[in-house]
């Protein structure tokens, strides 16, 4: 009951009533947080005990996320619908992108962490910009965050362009990832539109959705039992590397999918774009300001800033409207 109690407190603080928007900067603030150290530990536990194996990695990923949703349910601590085919067989299609995305994404993080790959995710709010139109979403962003969206995503290209010298496969891997999570997001966001299910029961849909093709991904892949077989399984240090890198990842997942619900595909391809500059600009302090190119400078303020008016917009959107009866506010 306590915890019951807590987390409803919680969501009515990180979700202000008598909105469909989320409040864009706590999300924000978890994403870049949660995406960043789960990077980092991904490269530290990759690198070190060589355990590049990303379709094993998503599914215990998968499988830890229904484990930790079911306990949730089985207590009723949260409000978590039985799994049903029907809405099931509405989100296949959502959970084979969820699929393929989560394992595109943990093969970039060490083999094109910093190549063409990271590049061609930057063109994410474009694509679901495109989407929400092509799928005809309900609640489609306004003229003034469509330019908004559109001036950010080139500026943001234009900081992430180098002298990329990648195997065609990077490239290959780049417009599958980008493909696979845009119409991720743009679908569970129509989903939520359409069928009016809560963030929390189609990510449960998603995750279960996904425990056999990432299952039989597993059994038909070469790699899976070297995975089993090079883990150092009595090892507490890499069992405590294991287990943090699979919650944060489940933690992600989840406000990815709760942010794409609550808010919309294009504020969650906003929210990376801003986990990127953030990283180009600390990856910007041991440099002298005279080695960097006024117009890389210039394309990189004017992305921070229209991420912070996108911001600023939501919060405007989120703020409760008055009503005058008689002359009186009420």
């Amino acid at each position: 009951m306590v915890i019951s109690a807590l987390s409803k407190g919680f969501s009515s603080i990180w979700c202000l009533p008598g909105s469909h928007y989320c409040s864009f900067l706590p999300n924000l603030v978890l994403y870049i947080l949660c995406s960043e150290y789960s990077d980092f530990l991904n490269r530290v536990f990759i690198t070190q005990y060589r355990y590049g194996y990303p379709a094993f990695l998503t599914l215990c990923q998968v499988l830890l996320t229904w484990f930790i949703l079911e306990w949730l349910r089985f207590f009723q601590w949260t409000s978590i619908q039985p799994y049903s085919l029907e809405v099931g067989e509405i989100l296949l299609l959502p959970s084979i992108c969820f699929s393929f995305h989560s394992i595109l994404s943990l093969w970039a993080v060490t083999n094109a962490p910093f190549t063409s790959y990271m590049l061609i995710i930057r063109f994410m709010p474009l694509v679901n910009l495109i989407l929400a139109h092509l799928f005809t979403i309900k609640s489609k962003p306004s003229l003034r965050e469509t330019f908004i969206v559109i001036i950010v995503t080139l500026c943001s290209i234009i900081t992430g362009v180098q002298n990329f010298h990648d195997d065609a496969i990077t490239y290959v891997y780049g417009l599958l990832g980008l493909a696979f999570e845009s119409f991720y997001l743009t679908l569970i966001q129509k989903t939520k539109e359409d069928q009016r299910l809560s963030a929390v029961n189609i990510h449960y849909t998603c995750v279960i959705n996904s425990v056999p093709i990432l299952v039989v991904l597993c059994l038909i892949h070469p790699d899976t039992l070297k995975a089993l077989a090079s883990g150092s399984w009595l090892s507490l240090i890499f069992l405590g590397f294991f287990s943090l890198l699979l919650i944060l990842g489940c933690i992600l997942k989840f406000l990815i999918c709760f942010c794409a619900c609550q808010s919309s595909a294009v504020t969650v391809g906003m929210m990376d774009i801003a986990k990127r500059d953030t990283m180009t600009l600390r990856s910007l302090l041991p440099y002298k300001q005279s080695s960097l190119s006024l117009p890389f400078l210039t394309s990189l303020f004017i992305s921070l800033s229209g991420i912070g008016i996108y911001a600023y917009g939501h919060y405007i959107d989120i703020l409760p409207v008055p009503s005058v009866l008689n002359g009186h506010f009420i």
